[in-house]
């Protein structure tokens, strides 16, 4: 294996590096074969998520001024989805493709950014203790933004640590960079950051095509995203109302490693202890072998602002939001090991690769033949209502789900959500003809029912990696409900 070659970020059918051109492309194309497999076994059968919701309902009708999507917008994301959706998928299905691919090709970027630092084999390993993490192997085909835009933010980085004897590469690293911010704006800290530690240590001219590069594709995405939203003043508007809302959300949220995203990404908070242990031993070693101006575009440029948007601008229980994080650090991981286990190492990744196999694979591939509560529990209440010449009274956090279910059939029924009838805008619909439909835990309208049925997700892990919510549902038919029976005003259909 020649350790000197680096691979091509953007994909290296030579990807381990071997003499034997024949040998090399054969064992390339199985990997690669075996990570294709892997994902499209566990590749769900639905959304679970309203935000998954929202990202789906934007492809159908986006309206940034409507939350779909909710700010800030992840315009290339939607517009990804949009070009899959042309070649016949649906608008949810269209989005988990494209992350299912950016998820397999992921081998290729991140094995390219890591060989500089480790080699090319430990490189190949830390890509491998990625992706069979359960966090990445749980979300690579979920419609979420985040596998899509680390592997590009990745992709970035190789290209940036490569650039020495390749200045071209610093445009092509902004670049895509830039796609990763358009594809999730929360990278922008994260992309700029690693673009400043790089770009100081290149003459000036080289610094300023590395920031055109990097600044045109941001310029054209916001241009395209204020025409199509009739201005910046409609998009200020939704980014300010949106912004209360959110870190009005995060006064509560957890930061103990114990509850951490990190630890739910990984399985178990002492296999998150144990990587990050390792995380440490290998960063300690290309300290010590005098490597920190190397690896710090990756410790100081992206990892530093990723745990600052993390844990002070979202909530960093979530699993999904660790698996960049993962990503940036699995490569001094693997160091780490083999520190540890010197010649070893690959038995003791390949250990860990069959651990967290058999961990996850059996309940994901469950995941993919299960459809997630919230859609089945929506069709069963819009059936029912419709059986009742009713209305479905809908927990306002459902609202995502129930919009993207209209624009891609109609209702058939009423729906009015909770708030309204909380607020006293309407006055409770007669229960023989109402259908209550709920997340566990927020049925507070409802007084009894002729019947309830429940539900909920039954595979652990996949409740273990969720953001509690959308896991538990309950229809309520024939449901009595508390409100004003004075209120005055009409049942709203959604719209």
């Amino acid at each position: 294996m020649t350790m000197s070659d680096h691979p091509n970020p953007l994909g290296d059918l030579r990807l381990f590096g071997l003499t034997d051109r024949r040998r090399d492309l054969v064992l390339t194309v199985l990997l690669i074969a075996v990570i294709l497999t892997g994902r499209l076994l566990v590749f769900p059968a639905s959304i679970w998520e309203q935000d998954e919701a929202a990202f789906a309902a934007a492809i159908l009708d986006f309206d940034a001024t409507d939350n779909r999507p909710h700010p800030p917008w992840f315009p290339l994301w939607i517009g990804f989805g949009k070009l899959v959706h042309l070649v016949g998928a649906g608008p949810a299905e269209s989005l988990r493709i494209v992350s299912l691919v950016f998820s397999v090709w992921m081998i290729f970027p991140l094995t390219a950014m890591w060989s500089p630092l480790v080699g090319r084999g430990l490189a190949i390993g830390a890509s491998l203790l990625f992706l069979v993490a359960p966090g990445p192997s749980f979300f690579s085909g979920r419609a979420f933004s985040g596998t899509t835009a680390t592997a590009l933010l990745v992709a970035a980085l190789a290209f940036w640590l490569q650039a020495r004897d390749r200045p071209r590469w610093l445009a092509a690293g902004s670049i895509l960079a830039s796609t990763a911010i358009l594809v999730r704006p929360q990278f922008l800290p994260v992309a700029v950051g690693a673009m400043l530690v790089v770009g100081i240590r290149i003459p000036a001219k080289q610094r300023l095509r590395m920031l055109a590069a990097f600044v045109t594709p941001l310029c054209v995405g916001a241009l395209i995203l204020i025409a199509v939203s009739d201005g910046v003043v409609p998009l200020w508007s939704a980014l300010t109302t949106h912004g209360e809302y959110h870190f009005s959300r995060l006064e509560e949220a957890p930061h103990g490693l114990a509850e951490s995203g990190l630890s739910r990404s990984l399985g178990h908070p002492a296999v998150a202890v144990g990587w990050l242990i390792l995380f440490h031993i290998g960063m300690i070693r290309l300290i010590r072998a005098g490597r920190w101006r190397a690896i710090s575009p990756i410790l100081i440029g992206a990892l530093l602002p990723l745990l600052v948007v993390i844990h002070g601008f979202s909530n960093p229980a979530h699993a999904r939001y660790a698996v960049p994080m993962l990503a940036l650090t699995s490569g001094f991981v693997a160091l780490g090991l083999n520190v540890i286990f010197g010649r070893r190492v690959w038995i003791a990744i390949a250990a860990a690769a069959v651990a967290a196999t058999a961990l996850t694979g059996p309940q994901l591939v469950a995941y993919r033949s299960t459809v997630s509560p919230a859609p089945a529990a929506i069709e069963e209440a819009l059936v029912e209502a419709e059986h009742r010449r009713g209305v479905v009274v809908a927990d306002r956090t459902l609202r995502a789900f129930f919009t993207l279910r209209r624009l891609e059939r109609p209702l058939g029924v009423p729906v009015l959500f909770d708030h309204m009838i909380e607020l006293g805008h309407v006055p409770p619909p007669p229960p023989e003809q109402t259908v209550y439909i709920f997340d566990a835990g927020r049925g507070t309208l409802l007084n009894s029912s002729e019947r309830e049925r429940r539900f909920a997700c039954t595979i652990p892990l996949v409740e273990a990696l969720s953001q509690n919510r959308f896991i538990d549902l309950r229809v309520a038919s024939g449901a009595s409900l508390k409100g004003s029976e004075q209120a005055k005003g009409p049942l709203v259909l959604i719209d």
